[in-house]
């Protein structure tokens, strides 16, 4: 397969069976992620159609021919708790379709299938690892608009039209989402994405997303665009365990706050 074949990079991690990360990135500017690398799983999918290559053309400019030349598909003979990799490209649709309903005649990539405790190195192991992280980098301001759409239901100005999400159905099972998604992002960047924007809801209230970060906690909350004098609830004392972010507030709609331990 050559270079100039590929329409579609297909980007998979698994743990123990569970997914960490799916992402799909199209020459024709498609974009679908769900996850962000990390256990537990974060079922929240969105597609989106941007009609630019920009992100694609990134990441090819990264893969040797040979990469494409030389599919890998290797499996340790012993495996106790499963850790998969994959990374796989597609492409010369036989339908006419560029996108989500391809039907693909050409593909090949790489996949590793290891042991969690596994001492197994490989060059392109260390490829696809780098591959997955670049793609995660590029997609992140972008997939963060999709967890504000999913749980929030504010649409920011930054994400396409075209967007289709796909996420769990009830409240708590949509903050424990959201609550996964802050434990697997870095607190620094989380106001970095949404800077800049202005998120709507169904009504056409906007509003900016300001967030509060200290060593123990991270909130934000959505203020309405032109309403000043707006501010962070006071945190609910709560002693904070080592590294542990697995317990989120309940939203609250009259305040529209939220938080993090």
């Amino acid at each position: 397969m050559k270079k100039h074949e590929v329409e579609q990079i297909l980007i998979i991690v698994k743990s123990g069976g569970e997914e960490a990360l799916n992402l799909k990135i199209y020459k024709d500017g498609t974009l679908g992620r769900r996850g962000c690398g990390g256990l537990p799983p974060i079922p929240i999918t969105g597609i989106s159609f941007t009609e630019t290559s920009e992100i694609f053309d990134k990441l090819m400019e990264k893969v040797p021919q040979k990469v494409l030349d030389e599919p890998i598909n290797y499996q340790e003979p012993e495996i106790h708790a499963p850790l998969e990799y994959i990374l796989a490209f597609f492409g010369v649709s036989k339908n006419g379709e560029t996108g989500e309903r391809a039907e693909w005649t050409k593909s090949t990539g790489i996949r590793f299938l290891l042991d969690n405790d596994s001492s197994f190195r490989h060059p392109l192991l260390e490829f696809l690892d780098g591959m997955a992280l670049e793609a995660l980098a590029a997609t992140n301001s972008w997939y963060f608009d999709i967890i504000m759409m999913a749980v929030q239901k504010v649409k920011s100005n930054a994400l396409p039209d075209q967007t289709i999400i796909a996420a769990s159905k009830t409240e708590n099972e949509l903050n424990q989402d959201l609550n996964h998604y802050v434990q697997q992002t870095n607190p620094s960047d989380l106001q970095f994405f949404a800077d800049n924007k202005v998120y709507a809801d169904s009504t056409g209230l906007e509003y900016h997303i300001l967030f509060d970060i200290s060593d123990d906690s991270v909130r934000y909350e959505l203020k309405p665009v032109g309403i000043q004098g707006l501010q962070f609830a006071e945190p609910i004392p709560q002693k904070r365990k080592k590294k542990d972010t697995s317990k989120v507030e309940h939203p609250n709609e009259e305040k529209k706050w939220w938080k993090w331990w």
